[in-house]
């Protein structure tokens, strides 16, 4: 077939010898003619070939003229203009075959130059609707790319390009394709009546979807009729296989992003250039449609990974343990990657650490896999690397997001990417992510991850900074009450005795480790405003006097306060120090404070505190000994001591075999 358009018509007349004279004289003025003597024949090339017009007589052996019209309205979508030819001049059958769809009719015998103006007629009234249905096309067409340019969901646009593209082309079958350019394949995204399980196929794989492949590599559209591509295409397909189809390239700027393939049945017409014109300037919108529709989701991909980078920072912001920075950088990640297996290896001097968690019921077969591969990863950039057997391991629960269920078989981690965390000198460790399935746009999600770690890192090292300043501050206030205890030569060792017992009084109690350690470090530090208390009154040998211990003994623990409240980290020992001899039942210094007023490191301390001078030395006195401070702290509970604080330390002293017979 040819890909100019010519016309064929179709002689159906029982009369041989007229068939042939009028045949013979159409053919001159440039029409390809074909003959049927029947209405069966007339029925089978009508099926067949699908001429642009119909010289019909009305009575033909087998189906008469008006028969044929209604059955092959029936049985094709076939609308080429017919002229009838009857040698009975009656108008009601003119009529009644105008009524059947006929275009016009003529009376035998007739002149030859008579039929040729009413087929020329006839086709140019074929044309004018064929050019009316083109108009509407175009119409619909402007108003389909108005649509097209305010459309930025790719879904949605996919399906209205896709859906517009079956509807014009009138195709019973169709697929949409795009690029994918990290994998190098094409991709379908859309498809009407397709019936194949593959929907990726590599460019380079020609045996697979070769008009697709050409169309995109070359940029051109193809029209196939009967398995003959054309213009200029020389590839050889299966006629069976390709009976009409039209594959045209999306295109932007030059550059081809995806295929449309349409098909018709072999009951329709075969596509024409006319079709194939069509779908290519719907295409080129498309085109531009899609690239604008992908820009536009890259646009708010990066605006969504900038705002979750920034939510993550300002989380960050105030954290300085280590161990919140990593569940925080974990939340973040569950809540939203597809990622079912998340690791941190902690490098630390001695014993290393591996925190993990999981979205499903892990073997430790998966997890010690997870762990020699996140060592091998540490060591590939750390000058000293470190052993796998020197690492513990240990799982994170995170509240806030629920566990998936995998069968023991679908534990395998498709999905494997590790990030060292590091930063010149400071070599943290690794962050593994792994999940059951394949990720999408792998490469766009490696990015993020890493733009992840790369703010858990900046944090981890203000954790470092602020861990090292914070124990250089420690360092110098444990000189400072080192020189306290120096300066009161009575209390040496006081400070770090009442430490270690209010840490056991905390531990013994169930307080949470936290807090544990700052009651740890105001013990250290609960004499710390002694510095400012004159010697002779702390080593005066009596009793002070009413003005020496109310006017300035007890100003000591708001001098301590006022010392520590200014730091930073120490901001938190402020109120233990300030309130560690208030009492329980509020005769207590400075502000009167009670029960549950004072906060309950200061009610700890105070016992500690209690404890630990009246079992040392005093100028005014000895050591009470054991048994008779632990008689008096019993005494005072309810009144100066907290009952429950008191309780704690009770177990303790039995524990310790203090307590004997009280």
């Amino acid at each position: 077939m040819s890909f100019q358009e010519e016309f064929q018509i179709l002689l159906a007349d029982d009369d041989q010898q007229l068939c042939s004279a009028v045949s013979r004289y159409l053919k001159k003025t440039g029409y390809r003619i074909l003959q049927a003597h029947d209405g069966f024949r007339a029925l089978k090339l009508i099926e067949k070939h699908k001429p642009n017009l119909i010289i019909l007589d009305l009575k033909m052996p087998g189906l008469d003229g008006l028969e044929l019209i209604e059955i092959a309205e029936k049985k094709t979508d076939f609308i080429a203009p017919i002229i009838i030819t009857t040698g009975n001049p009656e108008l009601t059958t003119a009529i009644k075959a105008i009524q059947h769809g006929a275009y016009d009719y003529i009376i035998k015998p007739y002149q030859f130059q008579v039929l040729e103006q009413k087929i020329n007629q006839a086709l140019k009234s074929s044309r004018l609707a064929r050019e009316n249905v083109v108009l509407n096309e175009l119409v619909s067409l402007y108003e389909l790319t108005s649509k097209l340019t305010t459309t930025h969901n790719l879904d949605q646009l996919l399906d209205i390009i896709f859906k517009y593209c079956i509807d014009i082309s009138k195709a019973a079958s169709g697929t949409l394709q795009l690029f994918d350019s990290e994998n190098n394949e094409l991709v379908i995204v859309r498809h009407a009546s397709f019936q194949s399980d593959l929907l990726r196929s590599p460019v380079k794989d020609s045996s697979q979807w070769p008009v697709s492949k050409q169309v995109f590599l070359n940029g051109r559209s193809l029209l196939v009729t009967d398995g003959k591509a054309g213009p200029e295409s020389d590839l050889c397909l299966n006629k069976s296989d390709y009976y009409s189809m039209i594959s045209v390239p999306l295109r932007v700027s030059g550059e081809t992003i995806g295929v449309i393939n349409l098909c018709r049945n072999r009951d329709s017409e075969h596509f024409t250039l006319v079709d194939l014109n069509m779908i290519d300037v719907l295409a080129s919108q498309a085109g531009i449609a899609v690239n604008n529709a992908n820009l536009y989701a890259s646009i708010n991909q990066k605006l969504d990974e900038l705002m979750l980078i920034s939510t993550y920072s300002e989380q960050l912001m105030g954290l300085v343990d280590k161990n919140d920075i990593i569940r925080c950088l974990f939340e973040i990640v569950v809540r939203h990657f597809p990622i079912d297996f998340l690791g941190f290896l902690v490098v630390q001097k001695r014993m290393h650490e591996f925190i993990y968690w999981s979205a499903m019921d892990v073997d430790e077969i998966l997890t010690r896999d997870v762990l020699k591969e996140t060592v091998e990863s540490y060591n590939k950039f750390a000058p000293a690397g470190i052993q796998e057997k020197r690492v513990h391991i240990n799982q994170l629960f995170l509240k806030t997001v629920s566990r998936q269920k995998y069968d023991k078989k679908e534990q395998k981690l498709s999905f494997r990417y590790t990030v060292p965390v590091c930063w010149e000198d400071f070599r943290y460790g690794v962050v593994f992510f792994g999940s059951v399935k394949e990720q999408q746009t792998v490469s766009e999600k490696k990015t993020l991850l890493s733009s992840l770690v790369s703010q858990t890192r900046i944090a981890l090292t203000n954790s470092k900074l602020y861990s090292d300043m914070k124990e250089n501050y420690i360092r110098t206030i444990k000189a400072l009450a080192i020189a306290v205890d120096a300066k009161d030569t009575y209390t040496h060792g006081h400070s770090e005795n009442v430490m270690n017992i209010a840490e056991e009084i905390s531990r013994e109690m169930n307080i949470e480790e936290k807090i544990t350690g700052i009651i740890r470090d105001a013990g250290l530090l609960h004499d710390i405003g002694k510095i400012g208390i004159p010697g002779y009154i702390l080593n005066k040998p009596g009793p002070l006097t009413y003005e020496e211990f109310n006017g300035i003994m007890k100003t000591h623990s708001t001098l301590g306060a006022n010392i520590v409240k200014d730091v930073p980290f120490l901001r938190d020992l402020h109120k233990l120090i300030l309130h560690h001899h208030e009492h329980y039942d509020g005769g207590g210094y400075p502000d009167g404070l009670k029960a549950e007023q004072i906060p309950i490191g200061a009610r700890i301390l105070h016992v500690a505190d209690a404890f630990e001078a009246m079992t040392s030395n005093r100028p005014y006195r000895s050591s009470l000994g054991q048994k008779e401070a632990i008689r008096r702290l019993v005494e005072g509970s309810g009144k100066q001591f907290d009952p429950d604080v008191i309780s704690a330390f009770l177990r303790i002293a039995r524990k310790k075999g203090w307590l004997g017979e009280l």
